[in-house]
């Protein structure tokens, strides 16, 4: 078999476009974070809409992530079906108790291509916010950067040039399943 066929008969990687309420990617990158301890910023992007929720807290609290999540679910108005955890591993349990709450599947991803819509997410954050007497007060921070996530959904969408985020938004929250109480 020559070169080119072989070439020919290799699978072709389809790419599909988001669909409302499929997806959400969930990234975390540590920030400076005063004198005491190493904090984290939380991203959780839905991938649809591209809306955008960040949230600081500290890197060692076991309790953070899960209740991240639930907060930018609230955010968004539901969850959706499928949660992407790209630069973390692995997943805590009760990240998976949460998914199974929500009716939810949530799965490592590798990055292909480079994009990492996560850390897109995380790059988004002026860099202002990360400055440590900022951070020495969490919820202040996470005060402010519940606006930014407010502003956030004024910009306009990346792929649909005549709509704004927020417009896009409140199209896939009808396809967002309730997130799950205890």
């Amino acid at each position: 078999m020559d070169r080119r066929t072989r070439r020919q008969s290799a699978p072709k990687l389809l790419r599909l476009a988001p669909t409302p309420g499929e997806r959400a990617h969930i990234c975390q990158g540590l920030v400076p974070g005063g004198d005491q301890d190493r904090m984290v910023l939380i991203a959780v992007m839905l991938d649809y809409s591209h809306a955008v929720w960040t949230e600081f807290c500290v890197a060692d609290d076991d309790a953070a992530l899960p209740e991240v999540l639930e907060h930018a679910w609230d955010f968004f108005g539901g969850s959706p079906r499928t949660w992407l955890f790209e630069t973390m591993a692995p997943i805590e349990p009760r990240v998976l108790d949460l998914a199974r709450r929500c009716k939810a599947i949530a799965r490592l991803v590798a990055l292909h291509d480079g994009v990492c819509w996560g850390e897109w997410a995380l790059r988004s954050v002026p860099p202002w916010l990360l400055l440590q007497s900022l951070l020495r007060d969490l919820d202040a921070a996470n005060r402010i950067l519940h606006g930014v996530c407010l502003e956030m959904l004024e910009r306009d969408h990346p792929q649909m040039l005549d709509r704004r985020v927020h417009e896009v938004l409140d199209e896939e929250r009808i396809c967002l399943r309730p997130a799950g109480a205890p």
